[in-house]
Parts: C-alpha cells; sequence; structure tokens
C-alpha cells in the first residue's frame, strides 16, 4: 500500500471566450524507487496538467514532472525527486486467468478515502472498450469496485504484484472495471529508468480501424479487421517497405493487429534497428512485406 500514491493536477478548461481552472486527482504507483511512478494518461490530461503533485502514503507531498505519456494506451510515467521510496512488484499479466482473486488499490472519491482497498475476481480478458472515441483493446475486466478517482492505481494479484493499472468504469453498470496489463508498459519502464526518456519506433503511418473506416465512409472492405492505412509518410520505414495507401495491415510478426492502440502497443517491443513481417490485405490479396525499424521519436 505504501508504493500506491495519490496524484493531484491544475488543467486549463476553456469554455467558449473563458478559461477556468480544474483540479483533477487521481492515483499512480511507483514502479522504481528513485522517484519513478506509473499511472493514466487521462490523469495528467494527456500531457496537458499542471502543478502535477504526488501524496504520498506517509502525508509527504512532491511536485512531479511528466517523463512520458502515450494518450493512445493510457499510460504515463512521472517522476519526483526523491529516492528510497517503497516499490512495488510487477507480476506477469501473460498468466492471469478468469475467476483468479484481485485487488484494486487508490482513491476513489479524491484523496478523503485515500488508499482504499477493494477486492473482486477477474472477469474477462483481452476486452475492448471505446473511451473518448479512442478505442483501448487488449484490457483486464474485473468487478472490484474501480471509481475516477481510482485511475492510474494498481491492480493487484493475491501474491500482492501489480498485474494491471486502473483505467476505467462502465458507468451504465455494476462491477465492470478496467485495468491495462502490466505487462504492456514494462519495456517502457525498463527504458525510461536506465536512460530517463523513452522513444518508441515507429512505422510512418496514419489509419484507423477496418470497423470505423467501414462506418464513416460508408464502404464495405474485403477485410474482417485491422488497419486501414490512410497516408504513408515521405521517407518512412513504411514506405522504404512498399506499403502503399489502401493496405489493411492485419498482422505484425504473429500478433494480430485489430487496432491502432494494439498496433501502438506491439511496437514498445521492438528497438531501433530491429526488422518485423507485416501482413497487409492489397486489393483482397494476403502478402508479407518486411520493415526495419530505422527511426525512432
Amino acid at each position: 500500500m505504501d508504493s500506491v500514491v495519490g496524484i493531484t493536477t491544475v488543467s486549463i478548461q476553456q469554455y467558449g471566450f473563458f478559461q477556468q481552472e480544474v483540479d483533477g486527482v487521481g492515483s499512480g504507483v511507483v514502479v522504481d524507487s528513485n522517484g519513478y511512478i506509473l499511472t493514466n494518461a487521462h490523469v495528467i490530461n494527456n500531457g496537458d496538467a499542471k502543478n502535477i503533485k504526488v501524496l504520498f502514503n506517509n502525508g509527504d507531498e512532491k511536485e512531479a514532472e511528466v517523463l512520458w505519456y502515450d494518450s493512445l494506451l493510457d499510460l504515463a510515467i512521472v517522476k519526483v525527486d526523491a529516492n528510497g521510496l517503497p516499490v512495488a512488484k510487477l507480476g506477469d499479466s501473460d498468466d492471469l486467468i478468469i475467476g483468479e482473486t484481485v485487488v484494486a488499490i487508490g482513491n476513489p472519491l479524491g484523496l478523503e478515502f485515500q488508499s482504499t482497498v477493494t477486492s473482486g475476481i477477474i472477469s474477462g480478458l483481452h476486452r475492448s472498450i471505446t473511451v473518448d472515441n479512442n478505442l483501448i483493446e487488449d484490457l483486464i475486466q474485473t468487478d472490484a469496485s474501480i471509481n475516477p478517482g481510482n485511475s492510474g492505481g494498481p491492480l493487484l494479484n493475491s501474491k500482492g504484484e501489480v498485474i494491471g493499472i486502473n483505467t476505467a468504469k462502465i458507468t451504465s453498470g455494476e462491477g465492470l472495471g478496467f485495468a491495462i496489463p502490466i505487462n504492456t508498459v514494462k519495456p517502457v519502464i525498463e527504458q525510461i529508468v536506465k536512460t530517463g526518456e523513452y522513444k518508441t519506433v515507429y512505422i510512418g503511418i496514419s489509419g484507423m480501424e477496418v470497423e470505423l473506416y467501414e462506418r464513416q465512409l460508408g464502404v464495405d472492405l474485403i477485410a474482417d479487421k485491422g488497419i486501414v492505412i490512410i497516408q504513408v509518410a515521405n521517407n518512412s520505414p513504411a514506405e522504404r517497405a512498399g506499403i502503399m495507401a489502401g493496405d489493411v495491415i492485419t498482422k505484425i510478426d504473429d500478433k494480430e493487429i485489430e487496432a491502432m492502440s494494439l498496433l501502438k502497443k506491439a511496437l514498445l517491443n521492438y528497438k531501433q534497428g530491429d526488422k518485423a513481417t507485416l501482413t497487409i490485405l492489397r486489393n483482397g490479396v494476403e502478402r508479407t512485406v518486411e520493415i526495419e525499424f530505422t527511426a525512432v521519436k
């Protein structure tokens, strides 16, 4: 419990011609003793929040800076000037089974209820939800009580290991909470702790999910799922691999790609100079192309 923190922010909201400061509150978890804290991107208003402060279980409060965030994955890492902090042990989210006991820790309705513990089970795996028009996939579903201030806090297994980061609750139903698997962000944590920053490889495309593309354009593609490529950047790894607008990416190596968030997640596991095999559909014909990740950003 000592490794779980409260995070408060101030954001500027625009109301017509007027601006107003809005306070926010969420949770986070210490992943390295030298002040590195994992939370949700939306807790820090996707990088736009100011006056980010971290409140520890012993009452200490420290200012934090944002080192990395990704709105599509809804994850962020902030850092405070501290050392010797209690660190949460990270588990293996690939080993989870439905029915397994889990515990959520966070600040469900603000700091008045800081470090509230709720328990439940894993109700489902590989779930997909849409939050603010952003499709988030491969989530852990739990019936452990999760409320807005829990965002960014850990979901723990029965050994007390972090297996997910709580991200959302379906407000129209009870016992429907979701967490991002911890294995998603392990490569990011490792690189940031080592170098102080994280840079990801990129393909050099813009695209959208097949279903969304069909709905918006009123067309019916041969592909049932995947990413429709809208544009390919000049001199990008995608262009050099021969990928063209209109292609549909269905796999990267052996991982099926059904949403942009899944593609983003898959790219976290590659480093500059690595190569991968993309499976694409072009004019209804499946083919594979090799891409080399020559650049990071």
